[in-house]
């Protein structure tokens, strides 16, 4: 195995067991959230102050909750995405042409394992 091979294996497991635990810890804390979700939250706020102009009664800021909310999803969707992406790109013949037997290129496989979508007929 290559050495790209053990760091996409490294990140991978690594990306996804920490968007996971953050999940978990999030959702299930009653004393705050994980720290991916801590720094999206405050990195939205920030920037939600900031236009309003440091105000804190900016009409505004009545919309940095739910975007907050939503940051803090899609960064958990994406980052489920990418550790699983980078999993499946460490080992070359993760997903293979069943006809062809030919390994797929990492956009085909991670088209076929992760979305369900066949590209081959």
């Amino acid at each position: 195995m290559y050495l790209m091979n053990f760091l996409y294996l490294f990140l991978g497991a690594f990306t996804y067991t920490s968007i996971a635990l953050d999940i978990i810890k999030t959702t299930f804390s009653s004393s705050g959230g994980g720290r991916i979700t801590e720094l999206v939250s405050r990195a939205v706020w920030k920037i939600f102050f900031f236009i309003s102009g440091k105000k804190g009664k900016a009409k505004l800021l009545e919309y940095a909750g739910p975007s907050i909310l939503t940051s803090t999803l899609l960064t958990w969707v994406l980052g489920l995405w990418a550790g699983l992406f980078l999993l499946l790109l460490s080992d070359p013949d993760s997903v293979v042409n069943s006809t062809t037997l030919s390994s797929a290129t990492p956009l085909g496989n991670y088209i076929m394992r992760v979305l369900r979508f066949p590209l081959w007929g």
